[in-house]
C-alpha cells in the first residue's frame, strides 16, 4: 500500500495555487496598458485576459479601468500620439516647403512614415483605423501641437503653394490621398503581392500617383 501513496512534497505541488504578481500602486495600470500594446490582437481584448496573463485578479485591474472600453480608448490615444510623432519626423508642419521639390518629397515622407507605423504597429494602426476610429479620434490629445490628422491637408498645400499642382487642395482632394495611402497600407497588411516592395519605394509610388491626379494629367 505505501507503494501506491504520492509522496507528500509532489502532492503539495500539484494543489499549489500560482503565485501571483504584486504590483506598487499606479504600475499595475501601466502594465495593462503595456500588456495591450504588445499584444497581436487589441480590439478583442478583455481586462479579465490582460489580468490573468500578469497574474493579477480581474477586480484588480478594474480599480485601474472601469471597463475594457477605458483601457482601449487609453491605447488609442497613445497610437495617435504615435503616429504624430512620425508624421512630425517628416516634416515640420510650421514651416512652408522651401521649393518644389522638398513639396513633393513631404508627401512621399508622410506616406512612408504611415506605411512603416502599419508594418511597425499593425494591431495599434488596426485599432485606431478600424470599426471604432470615429470614437478613437476623441482621444486624441496633441498638447498644444498640430495632430495626426492635420499633416496631409497641410503637406498638399504645400504642392500648391510651391506650384506641383494647379488648383488649391479641398476636403476631397484629401480624402482621395488619404484613401490612397491608406488602402496601400491595408494592402500591404493583407500581404498582396504588389504591396510588398519596399515602403520608401511603395510611398514615392502612392505620392507620385496622387500629385498625378491632382494635375489632372
Amino acid at each position: 500500500m505505501q507503494n501506491n501513496e504520492l509522496p507528500k512534497a509532489s502532492y503539495c505541488r500539484s494543489t499549489a495555487k500560482p503565485r501571483q504578481r504584486s504590483f506598487h500602486h499606479g504600475n499595475l495600470r501601466q502594465g495593462l496598458i503595456d500588456a495591450a500594446l504588445a499584444a497581436p490582437e487589441i480590439e478583442g481584448l478583455s481586462l479579465r485576459q490582460l489580468a490573468a496573463s500578469l497574474g493579477v485578479t480581474a477586480a484588480a485591474a478594474y480599480r485601474h479601468f472601469e471597463s475594457r472600453e477605458g483601457l482601449l480608448f487609453e491605447v488609442a490615444r497613445i497610437g495617435f500620439n504615435r503616429l504624430r510623432q512620425r508624421f512630425a519626423s517628416a516634416f515640420d508642419i510650421k514651416a512652408p516647403p522651401s521649393d518644389f521639390e522638398e513639396a513633393r518629397l513631404r508627401l512621399s515622407r508622410l506616406a512612408q512614415a504611415y506605411l512603416q507605423f502599419a508594418d511597425d504597429e499593425p494591431a495599434l494602426w488596426r485599432l485606431i483605423f478600424g470599426a471604432q476610429a470615429e470614437a478613437y479620434r476623441q482621444t486624441i490629445d496633441s498638447e498644444g501641437d498640430p495632430d495626426s490628422y492635420e499633416y496631409l491637408p497641410a503637406a498638399l498645400l504645400g504642392l500648391y503653394l510651391k506650384g506641383v499642382i494647379p488648383t488649391q487642395p479641398s476636403e476631397r482632394d484629401a480624402l482621395f490621398a488619404w484613401g490612397a495611402v491608406h488602402g496601400a497600407a491595408t494592402l500591404r497588411s493583407g500581404r498582396v503581392p504588389g504591396a510588398l516592395i519596399s515602403i520608401p519605394e511603395l510611398a514615392n509610388e502612392v505620392a507620385e500617383r496622387v500629385i498625378r491626379a491632382m494635375k489632372h494629367e
